[in-house]
């Protein structure tokens, strides 16, 4: 099949996508109110990307993903339990240690269902800082030994427990060390993935997307970044895999336009490798219809789930869209003042093929917020 090129300018820098919505099989006109009504429950016994790696977070605020991925475990090679969060300890005067938090929540009959349906499945959970404030965070970073200290006290707790690898998701935590003390904070999370890895553990770092992208129906901004590609390099050398945060900015606010130029900006930046997980949502976002229209769109979206969309899908005013140079389907409803982004099947398989054909795999958060269907992609 002859591909269709399609062209991005980044920074002066020439970047080629070959995935177009013409070569899809879920094409947009196949996206109705009915056919979602009818079929987002139905799994297939095959995917339609069985060759792409992939990463699914499932939580216990969205159980379903734990259901899910029973269900579907013989086509993941990832799964991140949200369980644990790392703590600060302090003496009398400094932070001396952590504590880590979150060993009641593991729920072994779920590993174990997991390994019996892919013995081939890695469980690698998810480990983040929310604890740390800013004046602890400043301090753990220049604080080397500290740092390994923790590094091993994850592995110990991975190696108890049997754990794969884990997932470190810290950039939120050390934003404001990250502006101020950069070298440091990039050089502490390197640490943490050389010390994962000498325990012979995948470490993968969960990161934002750093590269700045077009922001929702508004007025293009630079394409500009924290980090540049050599420190980003250097971060990848530290892991295993990369998991971006494609679907939010993490460093400042939401981000509500996700488009070829916002993936492949987030990908060159880490110089397209192949260790990549490209983030991908199954949540939706939803803004107040008459703010929506008259803009600027200055509040916060709200984050909404696959039972709140159908609520709306449901309901006889609302109407479903296809926007093509969003590439997503947006739902409107006049009597619950609603504007909705809402993932569909056209919209993943077109981003899932966008990974696929840069060679990197695909992570979802999580896998209970979307349709169960959604699982048939990959």
């Amino acid at each position: 099949m002859m591909l269709t090129v399609l062209f991005i300018f980044i920074e002066g820098l020439l970047l080629i996508s070959a995935a177009t919505i013409a070569q899809l099989k879920w094409q947009p006109e196949k996206i109705t109110k009915q056919s979602i009504l009818a079929d987002h429950m139905k799994l297939s016994n095959e995917t339609l990307f069985s060759e792409v790696p992939t990463l699914a977070f499932v939580t216990q605020w969205n159980p379903r993903g734990f259901l899910l991925a029973k269900k579907r475990a013989n086509h993941l090679d990832f799964v991140s339990n949200v369980w644990f969060n790392v703590a600060p300890a302090f003496g009398l005067e400094h932070m001396e240690n952590v504590v880590i938090r979150g060993e009641n929540d593991i729920n072994r009959d779920f590993i174990r269902t997991l390994r019996k349906s892919n013995p081939d499945i890695k469980i690698v959970p998810r480990f983040f800082f929310t604890e740390f404030g800013d004046e602890t965070a400043e301090y753990f970073v220049r604080k080397e030994t500290l740092v390994q200290k923790t590094a091993q006290e994850i592995a110990n707790l991975c190696h108890k427990h049997g754990f794969d690898g884990v997932v470190i998701d810290g950039f939120g935590t050390f934003v404001h060390s990250l502006r101020d003390n950069k070298m440091e904070t990039v050089e502490m999370f390197m640490q943490i993935g050389n010390v994962i890895r000498r325990n012979e553990l995948t470490a993968i770092l969960s990161i934002p997307a750093l590269a700045g992208a077009e922001d929702y129906g508004e007025k293009k901004q630079k394409n500009t970044s924290p980090l540049t590609q050599e420190e980003c390099s250097q971060l990848t050398d530290s892991y295993d895999f990369v998991q971006l945060w494609t679907y939010t900015d993490g460093i400042t606010t939401s981000r509500h336009l996700i488009n070829d130029q916002y993936l492949l900006a987030n990908l060159q930046l880490f110089g397209f490798s192949t260790k990549i997980f490209l983030g991908i949502n199954f949540y939706g976002l939803q803004y107040n219809l008459k703010e929506y229209r008259a803009g600027p769109r200055l509040r916060p979206w709200e984050p909404i789930t696959s039972k709140q969309f159908l609520e709306v899908l449901k309901l006889e005013d609302s109407v479903l869209t296809w926007n093509e140079k969003n590439k997503e389907h947006e739902l409107v409803s006049e009597s619950q003042n609603t504007f909705i982004l809402f993932p569909s099947l056209t919209t993943l398989e077109y981003r899932i093929a966008l990974a696929k054909e840069h060679n990197v795999g695909v992570a979802f958060w999580d896998y209970g917020q979307g349709l169960d269907y959604f699982t048939n992609l990959a």
